[in-house]
């Protein structure tokens, strides 16, 4: 039979009642993260995506229904817990607070998950076969607040949904992707505070020609953030930090905006200048009228512009990511690049696929391409394909003179790197003038 509570949190035994609320659940794990003495382990249970499935063929209370049936299992499977806390902290997420070591937690979980395999749950006249992710921590003394219980948890939900359905997985304190998220956690106020305050800075890094009959100057427009004590950062942190928390679209916009301002008061300019493109940007319809209206306000020639986007990035939504291109190549009339090729799914089969001007051979090959056979075949099949279809190719991350001559030996058309030419600073929203 199921633990349930009074409005003074004591359990108690019945029928199947109301949970635990999210600001109860993040009550009881304050209380337990100040008395470490008894272990704890926080089992935290999402279902998939069959409740959207639900609501979308029979409605919203058919979907109540479901989630319900799918409760009382779960409830029927590990009621039995000895003074076991549960609540629901979204409307498909649910967590068990168990007076268990972690690895007693962790058997339940995957007898959980295998009980769902194979379960089927009749909704009306629509079968269902719910799946479940579950995360798994001890609540041990290094979580002193609850907020920092439900980011570790959340980690380990993430890690099980990237395995698949039906998934388990722990996270550990001392995990490194849970101190990664915690100093992304801690930039997102500096992040936020540099785009409102135009404290990012726009830095450019050249794109240098290898083939004399390629004379466009290039440069790929890079972000750095300026402390207040005047010191710059490079970008890797707080592009994996926007990434992490969904702000890679207003990094994007930001971008753009203070590029075309740069261009307005640079009219003679002739360089092509490369800007990266996220994928929440190409999920975001409206950033094409956003672009056109900026290239108009600003007297941007498109021309200019070649918008970078990833392989990932097309890989995780092709038809979307195709279209997007197509509309800021034949629309706006940018170029087009596409970056961190070999990196993706798609395995260097699609590069036909793709309309873009210019093929990014990713940095991590170019890094073995002297020592590893893999990467030089790598570079050697881009740029063959490259020069198949008519397309230019980049090589990133040149720091050596013998990396140069061996992708001029290759075929490589422009090189991007240290040796060739390090960022420097393009434009400083705050020491320039505005027109806004």
């Amino acid at each position: 039979m199921c633990l349930y509570f009074q409005q003074d949190n004591t359990p108690f035994t019945g029928q199947l009642m109301d949970l635990l609320t999210r600001p109860r659940v993040i009550e009881t794990l304050k209380k337990i993260s100040e008395n470490s003495l008894v272990d704890y382990t926080l089992i935290y249970i999402e279902i998939n995506n069959t409740l959207q499935i639900t609501s979308l063929l029979q409605g919203m209370a058919r979907e109540e229904e479901l989630i319900s049936a799918i409760q009382r299992l779960i409830f029927g499977k590990i009621g039995h817990l000895p003074d076991s806390y549960m609540g629901k902290l979204s409307w498909n997420r649910f967590g068990i607070i168990a007076k268990l070591p972690v690895e007693t937690c962790v058997e339940i979980a995957e007898e959980l998950t295998v009980f769902f395999e194979d379960k089927c749950i009749n909704i009306g006249p629509h079968p269902y076969y719910p799946k479940i992710i579950t995360g798994v921590i001890a609540l041990s003394e290094k979580y002193r607040v609850p907020e920092k219980i439900l980011t570790a948890v959340d980690e380990a939900l993430y890690q099980a949904r990237r395995t698949g359905n039906n998934a388990v997985k722990v996270i550990d304190h001392n995990a490194p992707v849970f101190h990664s998220y915690y100093d992304a956690l801690k930039r997102i106020p500096v992040l936020k505070a540099g785009l409102s305050n135009n404290t990012l800075l726009l830095y450019a890094q050249p794109i240098v020609p290898l083939n004399k009959a390629l004379m466009e100057p290039k440069a790929e427009v890079l972000v750095r953030y300026k402390e207040p004590d005047g010191a710059v950062n490079s970008d890797y942190h707080f592009l994996k930090t926007a990434n992490l928390f969904h702000v890679g679209r207003d990094i994007d916009l930001y971008v753009v905006k203070q590029f075309c301002r740069y261009m307005q008061q640079n009219k003679h300019d002739d360089v092509v200048y490369s800007i990266n493109i996220s994928g929440f940007t190409v999920r975001f319809p409206a950033f094409l009228d956003i672009v056109s209206h900026a290239f108009k306000k600003y007297g941007v020639n498109a021309e200019q512009v070649c918008f970078e986007i990833t392989e990932t990035v097309i890989d995780r939504d092709y038809p979307q990511a195709i279209q997007f291109m197509h509309a800021l190549k034949n629309q706006l009339g940018c170029q087009l690049a596409l970056d961190d090729i070999g990196m993706g799914s798609s395995n260097l089969a699609n590069l036909s696929k793709f309309n873009v001007d210019f093929m990014k051979i990713d940095g991590a090959f170019i890094n073995n391409v002297l020592t590893d056979p893999y990467s030089e075949l790598v570079v050697n099949f881009i740029t063959s394909a490259a020069k198949l279809f008519n397309k230019k190719t980049i090589a990133e991350c040149i720091e050596t003179p013998q990396q140069l001559e061996k992708i001029k030996l290759l075929g490589v058309d422009y090189a991007q790197g240290f040796l060739t030419g390090r960022p420097k600073l393009l434009f400083d929203p705050l020491l320039s003038r505005t027109y806004l």
